[in-house]
């Protein structure tokens, strides 16, 4: 009965040379030896004669379950084990490779992607003929999960002598199988192990060249990842002068990227640089793993932190928006219209129409949102002369807590309060009345909390949010709510004047350094430099906000 069958280079073989390969197909391998010697030595033969490495692929019965021929790393199931394998079978699996004339034992480091991706625990290894004393040198591989060496070499000697090990008693002292089923701790750098259940995420970072500043923009890129509710076990970081124009990455670093995710059983690849539609299918292509790069993380967070009915409007405008060049799919396999002899279909493709539809969904929802600017904006006319401020900053700054600690009111009312990116999505006014020192009457002041900033936030999400950013621009003033305690506040604060700059803002603003309580005394006086008028406070330990509202009081009423 057929057991195995042939794969990969098999298109130029010869009637002679596919029959001699399927009846090794058929061999049955003895069930308490790692290999049959003579069907090992009839694979070198074979591989001899047709200059090219074969892999058999040998299941826990001695059954051969694929005879692949070429180099493993042209294998084509990526991700998937064998055709028609449970999950779970391929643990049992066992690979023999005649490596060919004039190839290293060891294997390469693609070759060595690739056997991850069919699980197996053991790998013997050899030569495709004998060395001088009639020697057969061969190496027998086990698989590991430890990020330097994933196929370290359990034993070397003689083939025969290697052929004659007992699978089950070489298999009783390996570890349990790669994968997140064997709970593999994260990369320290990532944080605490991952939890069971959830994504594991493989960082894909290009850095540059200061040290200081790559560290800090791979802990957002770990911050923005445990905000979507996924766990980031690994980071790969590159430093290039000159980006590759269509996968940013070096051919070589994402080679280890690929080993890397396959030792950590990672499910998601996320860049920290912004792709194009090519260079995403590319990068999905070469590590054969979906590929998110930052803008769509942040849409992601977007999506999961939208609470009303506005925002979950202008998010899923802004997600159609990213989507839309990228759509790809059915499309490809239908017919298409054409100028040609030969091209011309029975109508549209799939893709054709998915894109109209969408086209569609984002002219509808863009009448929405310009409703809503409209709405907002008959609300502001409604507020009357009151003094409109508003807290803007970089996410996690502190700006909500910071309205809490001054409004004083109903618990009820309070904003969310998380730490979190992005953790309030929707803007929150709240008339806080500011008492006058000298016995006078109070000051009402109308304050906003809106939403937070962050580098290179993507455009989609921008224009989506604009009708929310209007209550931003439409503010008397604006105090812009930094972090001291974050060693990165100085470029955090930039990246908010740029924002702020690009959308047209032209109020007075006033830097307001919270988290005194917790930040090194050198960066009071780093912020004083910065702005001789900038007031200190911490929201959590409420010190600091006499002054706050002393300052808010005298704020001008009209720009």
């Amino acid at each position: 009965m057929k057991q195995g069958g042939l794969g990969g280079r098999t298109a130029g073989l010869r009637p002679a040379q596919r029959r001699r390969l399927e009846r090794l197909c058929h061999r049955r391998h003895p069930p308490a030896a790692l290999a049959e010697l003579l069907c090992v030595q009839r694979l070198a033969s074979e591989s001899r004669e047709l200059e090219l490495p074969l892999t058999l692929v040998i299941d826990g019965r001695g059954l051969c379950r694929l005879l692949w021929v070429g180099p493993l790393q042209a294998w084509g199931q990526r991700r998937g084990g064998l055709p028609g394998a449970r999950r779970g079978e391929n643990r049992e699996l066992r690979l023999v490779t005649c490596c060919g004339r004039g190839r290293h034992l060891e294997p390469e480091r693609l070759e060595g992607v690739a056997a991850l991706d069919l699980e197996p625990l053991l790998w013997l290894r050899y030569g495709d003929q004998a060395g001088a004393g009639g020697q057969w040198p061969a190496l027998l591989l086990q698989a590991s999960g430890d990020s330097g060496e994933p196929w370290p070499v359990r034993e070397a000697g003689d083939l025969a002598l290697l052929c004659g090990r007992d699978p089950a008693g070489l298999a009783a002292g390996i570890p349990p199988a790669l994968g997140p089923e064997t709970g593999t701790p994260g990369d320290p750098s990532a944080g605490a192990t991952p939890s069971p259940g959830r994504e594991r995420v493989l960082l894909l970072a290009l850095s540059p060249a200061d040290r200081g500043l790559a560290q800090r923009r791979i802990g957002e890129l770990e911050g923005l990842v445990r905000s979507a509710g996924a766990d980031p076990v690994g980071v790969v970081e590159q430093r290039r002068g000159q980006p590759a124009p269509q996968t940013i990455w070096g051919e070589g670093k994402l080679a280890e990227a690929a080993l890397e995710a396959r030792q950590r059983g990672v499910t998601l690849v996320v860049t920290d640089r912004d792709l194009t539609p090519v260079q995403g299918r590319n990068l999905e292509r070469l590590l054969d793993l979906p590929v998110s790069d930052r803008s769509e993380l942040i849409l992601d967070i977007f999506a999961q932190r939208a609470a009303s009915a506005a925002g979950r409007l202008q998010v899923e405008l802004a997600q159609l928006r990213y989507r839309l060049p990228r759509l790809l799919g059915r499309g490809r396999s239908l017919s298409r219209q054409g100028g040609g002899i030969g091209t011309r279909g029975p109508g549209e493709t799939q893709l054709e129409k998915d894109r109209r539809a969408i086209a569609r969904r984002i002219e509808r929802l863009q009448r929405q949102v310009r409703d809503l600017g409209a709405h907002r904006e008959r609300l502001r006319q409604g507020r009357g002369s009151l003094k409109r401020l508003a807290l803007v900053g970089y996410t996690n700054a502190g700006k909500s807590s910071l309205l809490n600690a001054l409004g004083r009111g109903d618990p009820r009312q309070a904003v969310l309060t998380e730490d979190k990116l992005f953790a309030t999505l929707d803007p929150t006014t709240r008339r806080i009345e500011l008492a006058d020192p000298a016995g006078g009457p109070c000051t009402p002041v109308l304050l906003t909390d809106t939403v937070g900033f962050i580098r290179d936030l993507p455009p989609p999400l921008v224009e989506a949010f604009r009708s929310t950013l209007e209550e931003t621009l439409a503010a008397n003033g604006l105090l812009l709510v930094v972090d001291l305690s974050d060693p990165a506040w100085p470029d955090q604060l930039r990246t908010v004047h740029a924002i702020l700059d690009a959308l047209g803002s032209a109020v007075p603003r006033r830097l307001v350094a919270n988290q005194i309580d917790r930040c090194p005394a050198g960066e009071l006086e780093r912020a004083r430099h910065l702005d001789p008028q900038a007031l200190f406070v911490s929201a959590t330990a409420r010190l600091g906000l006499q002054s706050l509202r002393g300052a808010l009081r005298h704020w001008p009423a009209h720009n």
